[in-house]
């Protein structure tokens, strides 16, 4: 359970510099649900821009695979229904070896429509009339332009950069060099390895001017390491408490009144892929531990090799104290 903070004076003012990450004064000040979720996304929408904003490509890079491999396989049966729709409509001596009518007659033209599609040909089936030989001229064409659209999607989304950061599902405010500190931590959830990693904190609360009026103020954290070279395994982000700090002298009650939130930006390069990749978080009071330090990751095997416990990057310890904890 998260202990109260100690009290003491009010926080101090946070800095009027623009540190939003782009979301803009309406948005910060008017939005009521917390600006990043737990996976990154954000929580206010786009609406009212028409078609135009749709991106088949983009959207078929994005999807998970099995909602992109459901998508291309609707359209392959839409396709080969479609032309076996138009097959069957030419009437019953369009084919050679085919049904009468009925059913029967319209899926032996589907079934052709697939072989002539995927270029498969068995032989025993083939167009009688000019308009039917048209239309296969028609759909070998279709074809190819489908298997080459269809390739260059499942390449690029087999070659695109995609990131898996993992972060802790909480932050702890534990013992930092004679004080406090606020920390985080996160692990690099492929086999790749990354370089040049850095990560960017921002605060951000509510402040009630003197006419009454609540905005929300932005503060970029002063992390004790923003940046590292190599980030093959772990990384506990570390903010000083300081007097420069928007948790100097508060409690959670305050925070929590101010709606106080901490979005997290992460950014490295593949070294798999020499691209840079982006992961995104945010922390709500409600996810912090006071007192608290975050468990050992580092494990041994049996051989001696160092390795880390990723099933131990969200569990906290407390800490014990024979003093009230403070924040100065």
């Amino acid at each position: 359970m998260t202990a109260p903070l100690p009290p003491g004076q009010d926080s101090p003012k946070l800095t009027e510099t623009p540190h939003d990450l782009g979301l803009g004064r309406v948005v910060a000040e008017q939005s009521g649900e917390r600006f990043l979720n737990k996976d990154g996304s954000f929580n206010v929408q786009r609406r009212g821009m028409g078609w135009q904003s749709i991106s088949l490509y983009g959207a078929l890079l994005t999807v998970p695979w099995n909602l992109f491999f459901l998508t291309m396989g609707a359209l392959y049966l839409a396709l080969n229904a479609l032309f076996g729709l138009i097959y069957f409509g030419l009437g019953s001596g369009a084919l050679s070896e085919e049904p009468l009518m009925g059913m029967g007659r319209y899926l032996a033209c589907f079934f052709f429509s697939v072989q002539t599609f995927g270029t498969i040909g068995y032989g025993h089936v083939y167009p009688l009339s000019v308009a039917a030989n048209t239309v296969v001229t028609v759909e070998a064409f279709v074809s190819l332009l489908g298997v080459a659209l269809a390739t260059g999607v499942l390449f690029a989304r087999f070659s695109r950069p995609q990131s898996r950061i993992l972060f802790s599902q909480v932050a702890v405010i534990a013992p930092f060099e004679g004080g406090k500190a606020l920390m985080f931590r996160l692990i690099n959830g492929r086999r790749s390895q990354l370089m040049n990693a850095k990560v960017e904190a921002v605060h951000t609360q509510f402040e009630t001017l003197p006419d009454g009026r609540r905005v929300r103020r932005f503060k970029r954290l002063q992390l004790e390491r923003a940046e590292v070279t190599l980030f093959p395994l772990a990384w506990t982000v570390v903010h000083p408490i300081t007097q420069d700090s928007p948790y100097w002298h508060t409690t959670l009650e305050a925070l929590r009144e101010a709606d106080a939130e901490i979005m997290v930006v992460f950014s490295a390069t593949d070294e798999a892929v020499q691209q840079n990749i982006h992961a995104r978080s945010s922390y709500k009071i409600h996810e912090f531990r006071w007192n608290h330090r975050f468990a050992d990751l580092y494990r041994r095997t049996r051989d001696g090799h160092l390795y880390v416990d990723a099933e131990r990057l969200h569990d906290t310890e407390a800490i014990l104290e024979e003093v009230a904890p403070s924040l100065e």
